[in-house]
């Protein structure tokens, strides 16, 4: 899951935008790891995401960072996913649930986006 406030998700949003639009190949966001996980295994520690080619493929890294590769264009389709009106606090969104060809790889992860400026607050102030 990648989980921030409306505010922070749509300034990631456009800085992956931002990224789309240039010739470089690769960007990494790190995240915030204070607090605790709970109920999850760990918190990641980074956001990557490569261009390439073909269908969206999301893994965790040896180094516990979340990657994300595919195509430019399969790219900004799942970054889309990023963005929330002001009235989505609380909600969250699945940018693998697309309907186009080739635009996630069989079997890769799914991700859950989920602006939760609640749930932030607990896990800054470790509960």
């Amino acid at each position: 899951m990648i989980l921030d406030t409306v505010a922070g998700l749509n300034e990631l949003c456009l800085l992956l935008g931002s990224f789309l639009a240039t010739a470089q190949r690769f960007i990494r966001c790190s995240a915030d790891v204070s607090g605790t996980a709970t109920p999850y295994a760990q918190l990641l520690a980074a956001l990557e995401v490569e261009k390439g080619n073909g269908p969206i493929d999301v893994s965790v890294t040896d180094q516990g960072t979340l990657r994300i590769g595919g195509s430019s264009e399969n790219l900004s389709v799942y970054a889309k996913h990023f963005s929330f009106r002001d009235d989505e606090e609380g909600s969250h969104h699945h940018p693998e649930h697309v309907s186009r060809s080739d635009y996630i790889r069989p079997g890769t992860l799914s991700v859950v986006i989920e602006a939760d400026t609640a749930r932030i607050e607990e896990l800054a102030s470790g509960s």
